[in-house]
C-alpha cells in the first residue's frame, strides 16, 4: 500500500507544467502591493478629513481680539496679562466651537531643557518620561503641550517651567484646566 502513495505522489510531481500556476514576478507583487497602499492612504485621508473639525482661518472673527495686541509676550518679565477672565471669556464668544465641552478641556504641560543633560542615562529618561506622559494622555483624551524653550534660567527647579505654562495659557485660551 505504501508503494502505490509513492508512485501516486511521484506522478504527481512529475505532471507537466501548462503555465497556467506559473508563480506571479516580483514587479507584479510590487504593482498590486502599491496599489493596495494608495487605496489605503485615500481611503484613510478620506475618513480623518472628515472626522476632524475645520480649523481654517476663515472661521476666525473679524473682531480683534487680546492675541491682537502687540504688547502681548510669553515671556515671564513680560507685563502680566490684566483682565485675563474676562479676555478669555470674550475670546470663547468668539470661537463658540471651542468653548463647548470646555469642562472637559485639559492640557498637560511639560518640558525639558534644550542642552543634553551631563550623564547620557539622563536623556535616556527624559524620553521614557515624555513618551509615558504623551500615551497617558492619548489614553485619556488630555492634550499636550511640549516646550524645551521658554525655560526660565535665573530661576531653579520647577520654577524654571512657569514662562511655559505661561505660554501655554496664552495659547490655548480653550483649555479650562492647565496640568
Amino acid at each position: 500500500m505504501a508503494s502505490t502513495e509513492l508512485s501516486q505522489s511521484h506522478n504527481f510531481s512529475m505532471a507537466k507544467n501548462n503555465g497556467r500556476s506559473r508563480p506571479r514576478g516580483f514587479l507584479s507583487d510590487g504593482v498590486i502591493f502599491c496599489g493596495g497602499a494608495l487605496v489605503a492612504f485615500l481611503v484613510g485621508s478620506d475618513t480623518s478629513a472628515a472626522a476632524a473639525p475645520s480649523t481654517s482661518c476663515a472661521d476666525d472673527p473679524p473682531k480683534p481680539n487680546f492675541y491682537d495686541d502687540p504688547e502681548l509676550s510669553y515671556r515671564i518679565d513680560a507685563p502680566p496679562v490684566k483682565n485675563w477672565h474676562e479676555k478669555r471669556r470674550k475670546w470663547l464668544k468668539q470661537h463658540p466651537a471651542l468653548a463647548a465641552g470646555a469642562e472637559n478641556r485639559i492640557l498637560m504641560v511639560t518640558g525639558s531643557q534644550a542642552k543634553s543633560c551631563k550623564n547620557p542615562i539622563g536623556d535616556y529618561l527624559l524620553v521614557k518620561f515624555f513618551k509615558n506622559k504623551v500615551d497617558y494622555s492619548r489614553q485619556h483624551g488630555i492634550d499636550i503641550f511640549y516646550n524645551n524653550v521658554l525655560f526660565q534660567p535665573k530661576m531653579f527647579s520647577f520654577w524654571a517651567k512657569t514662562p511655559t505654562v505661561k505660554a501655554a495659557m496664552l495659547a490655548h485660551p480653550e483649555a479650562e484646566w492647565i496640568w
